[in-house]
C-alpha cells in the first residue's frame, strides 16, 4: 500500500461467490483497484467479523435495526489506517440464513492526518454502505474524501457522561487508562449502562469525547471497536466495548486489562498512580471546549517534533508539557515553585537540532529567564545553571549576549549576599567551566561591570589550593579561560600571597615547592604564547625566592635540597642579592658557598677556598658542619676535593698548600667512619699520593698527614697489612714516599717472629743456606703423614647440593654435589650417597627413582676424617600407569570366535604385559584369537609393566549369535 495517494474501499459479506473463492461463502466482495489482494487477507479479513448480541440471538430477535452496528478502527503494521463498520444481515442472498455485512475504508499513512485532528472524520462517517449486490461488479470506486457529519453538541455529550455516571474521577481514569493502553498494549474493556440496541452508538459518542480529549501522538496509535459480544482481545484493537453485562468479573481474561463496567458498576485496575494529576484535571475543566484542547496538543506537538516514539506516548510526558503549557498561557505561579525543574523541562524537549522547530519553547524560556533577571530576589540553583549553559549551546547569537549578561547579574547577586555568597557564586561559576568562551566572556563582563565581584571569584578559587601543582594548574586554568583577568594587578597579588602560604605550608618539601613554581613562570610564558605575561612572571619567580631565602636553614637542608638550591646559587642571583634584606643576603652567600662546595668542578678548588676564608669562625662552622652531614655516605673520588674542603682551617698567614692547613686527623676519621668498608679509606690514601695537598714538590708526603695515616691504621685498623689483597693494593703505589710509609706500617702490624726476621734478616740467609738441604728430605719422608695429621685440625668439609625437584616426572634423575672451595686438598674429599662412596671431591651421576618418596643423604669426608653435615633431599616419583588400546570389537557376531588385537605402552618398560581376562597372552602388541560361547561374552583387556603397575581395564561384551549364519 505505500505510496497510494487515494483512499481504498473494501466490501466483505456472505455471497455466491467473492475475490478469493469461487463457492459461496464469506469473502471480500468487492474491492478498489489499489488494494492489494495479500493485504486484503492478512490484515483486513481478521476484522470482518460481527458478532451479534447474546440477549438478541437468545430471544430471536429477527428485527435487524435493533442489532448494533459495529465501528472498528485500527492501525496496520504497515501504516494505513482501516476504518471500518459491521452491520448484521437478517438474511443473505439465500434467504434463508442471517449474515453480516463489513465495509471498510483504508486511508493511506500519509493522508491521516486530518482523522487525527477531527475524530467525527472517524467516528460520524456517513458513507458506510450496509449491503452489495454483487451483480453490480466486484470492483469499487477509490476515494479522494470520505464524507462526515460535523461533530456533536457539548449538551450531547454531557448527556452521556451523566447518564453512565461518569464524574471526573471516572473521566480522568477512563482517559488515563486510554492514553497508557497505548503505550503498554493493556487493552481496555468498557461496557456501557444502555440498551444493547443503543450501546454501539452511545460508545462512538464517549470515544468522540475520548479521542477529543488525548494528545495526537495516542490518537495516532489506538484501535478501537464500539460492539463486540465477549471481552476478546485482537492485535491493534486497544478499546473494545463489550456487550451490557458481558463483563463477568472475575474474568482471567481481563485481570491484567483496565476494565470500566458501567453496566454492573465494576472497575478493575482502573486507580490513577500517584496524586497530583493536574494534566487530567484541565482535561476534564475544558472536555468539552475543543479548540483550548487543540492549543494544548499543538504545543505537545511542537515540543515533540523529532522526539523518540517512546517519549511521544509516555504520559508523564504529557504531564510536563502540560505544565509547561499553563505556564505559557500564564499560570507562572508554577513556574516560581520550581524555577530549575521548569528550564530543564523546557531543555528536554530543545536541543541544537530541534530548537528552530519549536519558537513556542524557545520564546517561553527566554521570557522566564528574562523574569528571572528582572526579580531581584530570584537565586539561581546549580540545576537552573546548568538549564542555562545547555541553552547556550544553541542558542542565537542575540540570545547568547543575553545569557552572558544573565551568568553575571545571578553572580553578582548572589555574590552580594552575606554568609556564604561568594562561594555560592563560585559555584556557580564553576558550571561554566569547560565552555572556555562563555566563561571567559562572562568573567570579562564582570570584572567590567562588578571588579570586587570577580576579585572575591579569583581570592575564592585561589584559597581552595593545597599544592604548588594545583596553583600552576589554577593559573594555567585563568590563561585559557580569561586572559584579561591575568593582566590584572589583582591578580598578580593574589597568586603571589598564595605560593608564600604554600611555601610556609611545606615546609619539607618548601625547596621542592620553589624550584618547581620558579621553573613553571620561567617557562610560561613562552608556553602560554603570551610573551605579555613575561614582567609578572619574572616578579612571581623574585616573589618565590626572596620567600625562600625566609626560611632557609642549612642544618635542616637535604643533599637533594642543595642540589635543587642550584637557581639561586649557581651563580649567585644577583637580582635576588639586590631585593634580599641582610640577613637574606648572607643566607644566600652560605648557600652559595655551600653548594659550589658540595658541587665542585675540576679546577674550582682556589676559588672554593678562597670563599671559605673570606667567612667568620661560626659561618665556617656552619658551612663544614653542612658539608660533612651532606657527603656522609656519599663516599666515592668525585667527592674527595669536597670532603676535604670541610676539614680546611684557613690561615691567611700561609700558601695556599703549606704544610698544616687540613684536619688530617677529622678527615680520615670521617671517611671511615662513613663508609661500609675500608676499601673506600684505601683508595683515598692511594688517590691523595698524587695530590699536591697531600704532597709536596718532590711527592714526599705531609709529615702531618704522615702522621695522621700512621695513627688511622694504629687505631682503626691495626690488622689491615695481614691481609693479602690489603697489602697488594697499598703496597703497589707509585710514590715512594708513601710506599715506605705503607712498608713500615705493615712491618708494625706483623708478629714478633716478622719483626725478628727484619731484623736479622742477612743471619738468617746464611743459615738457611746451609740448612735446606736436610729440610728437604724430611719433608719428602713426612709429607703425606704431615698433610693427614694437617688436616685433622682443619675445619670440617662443607659440600654444596644442587637443588632436586620436590616432584620428578622422569624416572632417572641427576644427583650433583660439590665441595665448597677451591683448594687443591679437595680431590682428596670423599663423597658419599646414602652411606655409599660415590667420588672425590664431587658427584655427578643418575640415579633410578622408586615409586613413593625418595630419600637422598649427601656427606664429604676429608683425609683427616671429618666429616661435613650431611644434606638430606626428598623427591617425590610416581610410576605412570601403562596404557592399553585395542583394533575393532564387534558388539555381535555370528562367528564362534573373534581375534584381539592390542597394544601396549610404557614410558619405563619397553614391552609392558597384555592381558586378557586376566591371563598374560602377550607383550607389547598382541593378537589373540578368543572363542565364544552362545551368549554375552565379556572381555576385559589390561596391561601391567615390569614395576606392578596395571592399566585401567577397558570391558567390551560380544554377543554371539549361535543359530543360522
Amino acid at each position: 500500500m505505500t505510496g497510494q495517494r487515494k483512499i481504498q474501499q473494501q466490501y466483505f459479506t456472505r455471497d455466491r461467490e467473492g475475490i478469493f473463492r469461487t463457492s459461496e461463502g464469506f469473502d471480500t466482495v468487492a474491492k478498489s483497484a489499489g488494494l492489494d489482494n495479500g493485504f486484503i487477507k492478512s490484515v483486513l479479513h481478521p476484522y470482518c467479523v460481527y458478532k451479534a448480541p447474546q440477549e438478541l440471538l437468545g430471544r430471536d430477535e429477527t428485527d435487524s435495526s435493533l442489532y448494533p452496528k459495529t465501528l472498528t478502527v485500527f492501525r496496520a503494521d504497515s501504516g494505513e489506517l482501516v476504518i471500518g463498520r459491521s452491520v448484521y444481515v437478517q438474511t443473505d442472498f439465500t434467504g434463508q440464513r442471517s449474515a453480516s455485512f463489513t465495509h471498510q475504508f483504508i486511508v493511506p499513512g500519509e493522508r491521516q492526518e486530518p482523522f487525527v485532528r477531527e475524530p467525527n472524520r472517524l467516528l460520524r462517517i456517513r458513507d458506510f454502505r450496509s449491503g452489495y449486490d454483487i451483480r453490480g461488479g466486484k470492483s469499487i470506486p477509490e476515494l479522494d474524501e470520505v464524507a462526515f457529519d460535523p461533530a456533536g453538541s457539548a449538551e450531547e455529550g454531557d448527556r452521556l457522561l451523566a447518564a453512565q455516571g461518569i464524574d471526573s474521577r471516572l473521566f480522568q481514569q477512563l482517559i488515563y487508562a486510554v492514553m497508557s493502553s497505548a503505550a503498554n498494549k493493556k487493552k481496555v474493556y468498557i461496557s456501557l449502562a444502555a440498551d444493547v440496541a443503543d450501546s454501539a452508538e452511545q460508545a462512538r459518542l464517549l470515544l468522540e469525547i475520548i479521542y477529543r480529549c488525548i494528545p495526537y501522538a495516542f490518537r495516532r496509535q489506538l484501535g478501537f471497536t464500539t460492539f463486540n459480544s465477549e471481552p476478546e482481545a485482537k492485535q491493534n484493537i486497544h478499546i473494545v466495548f463489550v456487550e451490557p453485562g458481558g463483563l463477568r468479573l472475575p474474568d482471567r481474561r481481563v485481570e491484567k486489562d483496565y476494565v470500566f463496567d458501567f453496566a454492573g458498576q465494576k472497575w478493575l485496575n482502573t486507580e490513577l498512580p500517584g496524586q497530583n494529576h493536574a494534566l487530567l484535571d484541565w482535561i476534564w475543566a475544558h472536555h468539552n471546549d475543543k479548540r483550548r484542547l487543540d492549543e494544548l496538543f499543538d504545543f505537545c506537538e511542537q515540543a515533540l517534533q523529532g522526539e523518540a516514539g517512546a517519549l511521544s506516548l509516555a504520559i508523564p510526558t504529557y504531564y510536563q508539557l502540560g505544565m509547561l503549557y499553563e505556564i505559557e498561557q500564564g499560570s507562572e505561579a508554577q513556574y516560581d515553585n520550581n524555577r530549575a525543574g521548569v528550564m530543564n523541562a523546557l531543555l528536554t524537549y530543545l536541543d541544537k537540532e530541534s530548537a528552530e522547530r519549536k519558537p513556542r519553547l524557545k520564546e517561553l524560556f527566554i521570557r522566564l529567564l528574562r523574569k528571572d533577571v528582572s526579580d531581584g530576589e530570584a537565586i539561581p540553583t546549580a540545576d537552573y545553571m546548568k538549564s542555562l549553559i545547555a541553552y547556550y549551546d544553541f542558542a542565537e547569537e542575540g540570545e547568547q549576549a543575553l545569557l552572558v549578561q544573565c551568568f553575571m547579574i545571578f553572580m553578582n547577586r548572589l555574590a552580594g549576599k552575606s554568609g556564604e555568597g561568594i562561594e555560592k557564586a563560585a559555584q556557580l561559576s564553576d558550571l561554566l567551566l569547560g565552555r572556555v568562551s562563555l566563561f571567559g566572556l562572562v568573567m570579562k563582563e564582570l570584572h567590567k561591570q562588578s571588579a570586587a565581584t570577580a576579585e572575591q571569584y579569583v581570592a575564592y578559587r585561589l584559597k581552595q589550593i593545597q599544592s604548588a601543582e594545583r596553583l600552576k594548574e589554577e593559573i594555567m586554568f585563568w590563561l585559557k579561560q580569561a586572559e584579561d583577568v591575568t593582566l590584572e594587578p589583582f591578580f598578580a597579588r593574589e597568586v603571589t600571597g598564595k605560593q608564600e602560604q604554600l611555601l610556609q605550608r611545606e615546609a619539607r618539601k618548601r625547596i621542592e615547592t620553589a624550584v618547581s613554581l620558579h621553573d613553571f613562570y620561567g617557562e610560561l610564558p613562552s608556553r602560554s604564547g603570551r610573551k605579555q605575561f613575561g614582567a609578572v612572571c619574572r616578579q612571581w619567580q623574585l616573589e618565590v625566592k626572596l620567600a625562600l631565602l625566609e626560611e632557609l636553614d642549612l642544618t635542616q637542608l637535604s643533599y637533594e635540597d642543595v642540589v635543587a638550591l642550584g637557581f639561586i646559587a649557581d651563580p649567585l642571583d644577583e637580582e635576588l642579592f639586590r631585593h634580599a634584606n641582610k640577613t637574606r643576603r648572607q643566607q644566600l652567600i652560605l648557600t652559595g658557598i655551600l653548594y659550589c662546595s658540595l658541587m665542585l668542578r675540576p679546577g674550582e678548588e682556589e676559588e672554593a677556598v678562597d670563599a671559605l676564608q673570606g667567612l667568620g669562625p661560626v659561618e665556617l662552622d656552619n658551612v663544614q658542619a653542612a658539608l660533612r652531614r651532606l657527603l656522609a655516605g656519599r663516599i666515592d673520588p668525585s667527592r674527595y676535593s669536597s670532603i676535604l674542603l670541610a676539614f680546611y682551617r684557613p690561615d691567611s698567614e700561609r700558601g695556599l698548600y703549606e704544610s698544616n692547613e687540613y684536619d688530617y686527623d677529622g678527615l680520615l676519621e670521617f671517611i671511615a667512619a662513613n663508609s661500609f668498608e675500608a676499601d673506600k679509606v684505601h683508595d683515598f690514601l692511594l688517590w691523595s699520593a698524587s695530590d699536591s695537598r697531600f704532597v709536596d714538590e718532590r711527592g714526599v708526603i705531609n709529615p702531618h698527614y704522615k702522621a695522621a695515616v700512621s695513627k688511622y691504621f694504629q687505631v682503626r685498623e691495626p690488622r689491615a697489612f695481614k691481609d693479602k689483597q690489603v697489602r697488594q693494593k697499598l703496597l703497589e703505589t707509585d710514590n715512594e714516599s708513601f710506599a715506605a710509609l705503607f712498608q713500615t706500617i705493615k712491618l708494625r702490624q706483623s708478629g714478633k717472629l716478622a719483626q725478628f726476621i727484619a731484623r736479622n734478616k742477612r743471619k738468617l740467609v746464611r743459615g738457611g743456606l746451609i740448612a735446606a738441604p736436610f729440610i728437604v728430605v724430611l719433608l719428602v719422608l713426612l709429607w703425606n703423614p704431615l698433610l693427614t695429621w694437617i688436616a685433622s685440625f682443619g675445619p670440617a668439609p662443607e659440600i654444596a647440593v644442587e637443588s632436586l625437584p620436590e616432584t620428578s616426572t622422569t624416572m632417572e634423575i641427576a644427583l650433583k654435589a660439590s665441595v665448597k672451595g677451591a683448594d687443591k686438598d679437595v680431590l682428596n674429599v670423599k663423597m658419599y650417597v646414602n652411606g655409599q662412596y660415590v667420588s672425590n671431591g664431587a658427584i655427578d651421576t643418575k640415579v633410578q627413582l622408586h615409586d613413593g618418596e625418595n630419600i637422598f643423604e649427601f656427606k664429604a669426608v676429608n683425609r683427616g676424617g671429618k666429616s661435613s653435615e650431611v644434606v638430606q633431599k626428598k623427591v617425590m616419583y610416581t610410576v605412570p600407569l601403562p596404557t592399553v588400546t585395542h583394533g575393532p570389537i564387534p558388539e555381535t557376531t555370528k562367528s564362534a570366535s573373534i581375534t584381539v588385537t592390542a597394544n601396549a605402552k610404557d614410558p619405563n618398560d619397553p614391552s609392558p604385559t597384555i592381558y586378557i581376562n586376566d591371563q598374560a597372552v602377550g607383550q607389547g602388541s598382541i593378537s589373540q584369537t578368543i572363542n565364544l560361547v552362545p551368549g554375552d561374552n565379556p572381555i576385559e583387556i589390561k596391561a601391567g609393566n615390569k614395576f606392578g603397575k596395571m592399566s585401567e581395564t577397558i570391558k567390551k561384551t560380544v554377543k554371539y549369535d549361535a543359530g543360522k549364519k
